[in-house]
């Protein structure tokens, strides 16, 4: 069993999993970001990078910040449209930790297999089975065809 790679303590986690589910809130039937567990992925997908582990680390304890300043309890006690207004805050100040943050909650949330089922998609690579494909021009080939094998071929 492969061990899933980890970057952020146990309260970075918990601020993740409620900074996602404002990115991608809960919708009728589908769930949050953050309580479908996109954070798993975010974390996974960001623990391998030493530079994106600190952008992360870093945009974390920013919205941390401005979420004490705003109400000492705390992110997770603000309201929604406040959570909002701090993360909107956060982006202005921290865009490339902000843009990655995005990427990475939308890779994570939308190629869940729960959300792909949820959205009447099949979990499968979109050829061969029964798109149409336009026939291509290949003519612009055909200098290649003419030049023929420019490699060396080895018998073994």
């Amino acid at each position: 069993m492969k061990a899933r790679k980890t970057a952020f303590t146990d309260g970075q986690r918990e601020l993740l999993t409620q900074v996602l589910d404002r990115i991608v809130p809960s919708d009728g039937g589908l769930l949050g970001a953050g309580e479908l567990g996109a954070g798993e992925y975010v974390e996974s997908a960001v623990a391998g990078s030493p530079p994106q582990t600190r952008l992360f680390i870093d945009g974390l304890a920013q919205i941390a910040i401005a979420g004490h300043e705003s109400q000492s309890a705390g992110f997770a006690d603000l309201s929604d449209e406040r959570k909002d207004e701090v993360l909107r805050a956060v982006e202005s100040a921290e865009p490339e930790f902000f843009e990655e943050l995005v990427r990475h909650t939308y890779i994570g949330y939308y190629s869940d297999l729960r959300v792909v089922a949820a959205l009447g998609l099949e979990a499968r690579p979109p050829h061969p089975l029964g798109y149409e494909m336009e026939p291509g021009d290949l003519s612009a080939l055909e200098n290649v065809r003419k030049r023929g094998p420019i490699y060396r071929e080895v018998k073994t």
